[in-house]
C-alpha cells in the first residue's frame, strides 16, 4: 500500500472511532441523566474512549502551544502524540476484535 492509502485509511478509521466516541458519550449522558444501571463493561469501554479522546485533545493542545511559540518542551510534546497515537490504534485494534466477535456470535446458526 502507498503512504497516501495508509493515510486513507487511518483516516477512515479515525473518524469512525470519533464518531464512535460521541456516540458513547452521548449514551452516557442519557443514561447518567435516568439514572439507569449500565453494565460494567460499557463502563470500561466508555471509559477507556474518553481517556483516549482526552489524550488526543491534551496532545493536540501541546502541538498548538508548540507551534505557538509556547513554553512547552518539545519531548512532552512527543511523547504526547506518540501515548496518544498509540491509545488510538489499540483501541481501533479493540474495536476490530468486538466487530469479529459480533460477527461470529451472528453466524453461529441456532
Amino acid at each position: 500500500m502507498t503512504n497516501i492509502q495508509h493515510q486513507d485509511l487511518f483516516a477512515r478509521h479515525h473518524e469512525q472511532v470519533l464518531q464512535m466516541m460521541d456516540r458513547i458519550a452521548e449514551r452516557n449522558n442519557v443514561l447518567e441523566n435516568k439514572g439507569q444501571d449500565v453494565s460494567p463493561f460499557a463502563n470500561l469501554l466508555a471509559d477507556g474512549v474518553g481517556r483516549v479522546n482526552n489524550m488526543q485533545h491534551d496532545s493536540q493542545q501541546l502541538v498548538e502551544q508548540l507551534l505557538t511559540g509556547g513554553d512547552v518542551n518539545q519531548a512532552e510534546v512527543f511523547t504526547s502524540v506518540q501515548k496518544a497515537d498509540m491509545s488510538f490504534r489499540l483501541l481501533v485494534q479493540i474495536r476490530n476484535k468486538l466487530m469479529q466477535a459480533y460477527e461470529e456470535l451472528n453466524s453461529i446458526r441456532v
